[in-house]
């Protein structure tokens, strides 16, 4: 029995999910299979951060998150039991002002039942048994669990199988790193507490760790260092209760522990995300550290990154070496992540000079301005993602410094109650604002003729005037009413945006020049 097929997923944990739903978005035909008879029933991975519930917005998926999840408005830190700051997400820049807490169990359910919406499952109880690359294709053989193989042909395979990648093994990729000596623990447990139901609690002593993120209905995920001599495979409800009620100093009472689970912190990341046309995504290409909920967000994020760049090669309107772009982009951000996870937890159980930098660190984000704790929890909910070296984005052009630059995320803007500036960068394609600058910096004779050159690829690209005048034109316009468009990106004058479908910024230019933005565009694009 053989196949061939555009792109085979191994591995349906969350990363493969996503990333077989953003194939069915963009309508290339896929297989995800799964080696495990049922999907997993562990709360697992819980954090789902402000930038992955945007990429659930854009795919149009978030309302079933935010009806099954819980809101945390702010993370609280405490040293010695002593209320150190409270980082709120209030400020962030997002329409989505929080983390939201749900166990990996309900996370794949829901993207699994997205799936199925659009006719595709995963395949399970199918393990890849054997794989070789051979004239620009991967060629897999599959095992079913009555024992007969398949062999399964495409252009391309994604790695998503997990941190023990049989896949990275076959290949005899190395997955460099550390593994901390220090030994973790995670519980679910139901507790009582008068702190506020919507906010993280972490607390710190000398070489310990405890934190408290709520689930909702008193149930909380509980996370540990064990701070002993000797591993451990083993813990009981009392031994936890105890760890609970030392470190959180009676802020919490433990009711019952429904799971507990003893595991090392490893910090790793593969030299390359790409191999031919195999790809590595997740828990195969990357792990790190648990603080600040990263690991399953940043698979996420891959996912993101990719598809949409696999998806124009295969129709053959865009160079096949925009895949090349996968690496250059997502290695230094996931590189970044892993070490400071990895610098951050160091120092949180050896360190004894942690708990005097940690209350420094406090003191300077209770006592600044606004902009520093808004920057920290950016960069914690990953909305602060910068693409710095790419060959997909333009670096050259010239924008304000202190409008969003080439790489960045095209912030979203509420116009009103019910229109956001995201809601007109939705679908697949790339999107280009052709801002008309405002009062008398307001120039339709430059943004117009821009417009109808660029219809000529009305296939790969949406183009939009946001306009700060009313236009009798109606079509392909943005009324950008009180120039709040122009004012959160900050222009006066015209300016064109190419923003790609992941929604970063690949162009941006004070200079509504339509050679410089042809160049750009044929740098990966058949136009």
């Amino acid at each position: 029995m053989s196949s061939h097929l555009p792109v085979l997923i191994v591995g349906a944990g969350p990363t493969g999910l996503m990333m077989a739903c953003e194939l069915a978005r963009f309508h290339i035909p896929f297989r995800i299979i799964d080696k495990n008879p049922q999907p997993t029933s562990a709360s697992n991975a819980t954090w789902i951060q402000t930038g992955s519930l945007e990429l659930f917005d854009h795919v149009g998926i978030v309302n079933q998150f935010l009806k099954r999840g819980h809101r945390c408005d702010a993370i609280n830190l405490y040293s010695h039991g002593k209320a150190l700051v409270q980082i709120p997400f209030a400020h962030l820049d997002s329409s989505y002002p929080y983390v939201l807490m749900m166990p990996q169990s309900e996370t794949e359910k829901l993207l699994t039942e997205h799936l199925e919406k659009s006719k595709h499952k995963v395949d399970r109880s199918l393990e890849l048994i054997d794989v070789k690359q051979q004239d620009n294709q991967v060629i897999s053989t599959i095992r079913h669990a009555n024992g007969k193989t398949e062999t399964i042909t495409s252009d391309w395979l994604i790695a998503c199988d997990g941190v023990n990648s049989s896949i990275r093994q076959k290949f005899s990729i190395d997955f460099p790193g550390v593994e901390l000596s220090e030994q973790f623990m995670v519980a679910d447990a139901e507790m009582n507490s008068f702190q506020p139901r919507n906010e993280i609690n972490v607390f710190f002593d000398k070489e310990t760790i405890f934190a408290a993120f709520p689930l909702g209905d008193n149930k909380y995920r509980i996370f540990a260092n064990l701070h002993q001599s000797h591993p451990r495979k083993i813990f009981i409800e009392k031994e936890v209760k105890e760890i609970v009620d030392e470190r959180a100093r009676g802020e919490f009472h433990v009711n019952s522990i429904s799971w507990i689970s003893p595991f090392w912190t490893h910090s790793r990341i593969v030299d390359n995300m790409r191999h031919g046309s195999i790809f590595f995504a997740g828990d195969a290409a990357h792990i790190h550290a648990a603080v600040g909920g990263q690991g399953m967000n940043t698979g996420l994020q891959d996912a993101y990154n990719l598809i949409w760049k696999i998806a124009l090669v295969h129709n053959g309107k865009a160079q096949p070496s925009l895949l090349d772009s996968y690496q250059a982009e997502r290695h230094p951000v996931i590189s970044k992540i892993v070490n400071q996870t990895e610098r951050f937890t160091k120092m949180a159980v050896s360190n004894d000079q942690f708990l005097m930098k940690l209350r420094d660190f406090g003191y300077r984000l209770s006592h600044s301005e606004k902009q520093t704790s808004k920057k920290f929890s950016m960069e914690i909910t990953q909305l602060n993602t910068d693409y710095r070296e790419s060959p997909a984005i333009d670096y050259q052009e010239k924008i304000t410094t202190k409008s969003p630059r080439q790489g960045m995320r095209a912030p979203d803007v509420v116009m009103n109650e019910s229109k956001r500036l995201y809601d007109y960068l939705r679908g697949t394609t790339h999107h280009v604002l052709l801002f008309t600058g405002v009062g008398e910096n307001c120039d339709l004779s430059l943004v117009e003729p821009m417009q109808q050159w660029l219809q000529k690829y009305v296939d790969l690209i949406h183009s939009q005037i946001v306009s700060s005048v009313k236009l009798d034109k109606k079509s392909n316009i943005i009324f950008d009413t009180d120039a709040i468009i122009h004012k959160r990106y900050n222009i006066k004058y015209p300016v064109i945006y190419i923003i790609r479908p992941d929604n970063i910024i690949a162009f941006c230019s004070k200079d509504l020049n339509i050679e410089s933005v042809e160049k750009f565009l044929k740098t990966y694009l058949f136009v």
